[in-house]
Parts: structure tokens; sequence; C-alpha cells
């Protein structure tokens, strides 16, 4: 079973008021992330909180009730690149039931051309676990 540690967020324009619109990041990347989505598209991140995705090959929400997990469909790419002469991945995370409409958002940004290829796409349906904040020890 293979797990990725994602930030489970929420986004919303900035300056209004409301709920906003759950996202699920890499932590490896949610800094610079978080640092474009508040300076080039002009939205809040809210609520981050870091936890595991694990994928559903060996059912892993078997062990764990309805309300301790989203879940969270991995869309995968694999987009030919001319400059660099190969083909790189682009990696998405969806929660499962808004994913059909963000998928096709997401590849938007990769339709082919007559200088690219069609991108070969995978997804893998996954669960992202819920976790209880942690306090900071002070000593």
């Amino acid at each position: 079973m293979s797990s990725q540690k994602l930030v489970r967020c929420e986004i919303r324009r900035s300056g209004t008021s409301g709920s906003g619109s759950p996202r699920f990041i890499p932590l490896e990347i949610f800094g610079l992330w978080e640092y474009l989505m508040n300076t080039k598209h002009d939205f809040e991140v809210l609520h981050p909180r870091a936890s595991l995705w694990l994928d559903m090959e060996d059912s892993p929400e078997a062990a764990y009730s309805e309300n301790q997990y989203d879940r969270v469909t991995e869309i995968t790419a694999f987009v030919y690149s001319g400059r660099d002469d190969m083909f790189t991945r682009a990696c998405r995370y969806f929660r499962s039931e808004e994913c059909n409409e963000l998928k096709g958002i997401f590849l938007s940004h990769y339709q082919a051309s007559h200088s690219r290829p069609q991108a070969h796409v995978r997804e893998r349906q996954g669960i992202w676990l819920h976790r209880e904040a942690s306090e900071a020890v002070t000593a």
C-alpha cells in the first residue's frame, strides 16, 4: 500500500467570507503552492492540516470508521515536455465526489497539440486520514 503526505486546507477568494473549497496538496510543495495561491491567484489558504493519503489497494478504509477519513482520488497525468524531450508526471489530489469536475480543469492544462501528444492519465482511489490537532509542548 502506498501513501503520500498531503495537506488538507480550504481556499477562498481574498476578502470574502464563508467557508472555503477543500484542497489536498502534497506536503513537499505546500509552501510554494500556498504562496502562489496568495500572490498570483488572490486566494486565502485556511485551516491547513497534514496527514496521510493511503491508496485503496489493500482496503485501508476497513480499519477506519467513515468519519475518520475523506475519500480522495489521485489523478496522475504523464505529460510530454518538448523542452526536455521526455515525459514528466503531474499529480493532483481531489475529493472523490468532486473529482470528475476538477479532473477536467486539471487536464485542460495538458491538452494535446501538434507539438504535444495526449497525456496518459491514471486514477487511484484513496483516503485521507483525519488527525487530531496536536498541542505544542513547551518545556
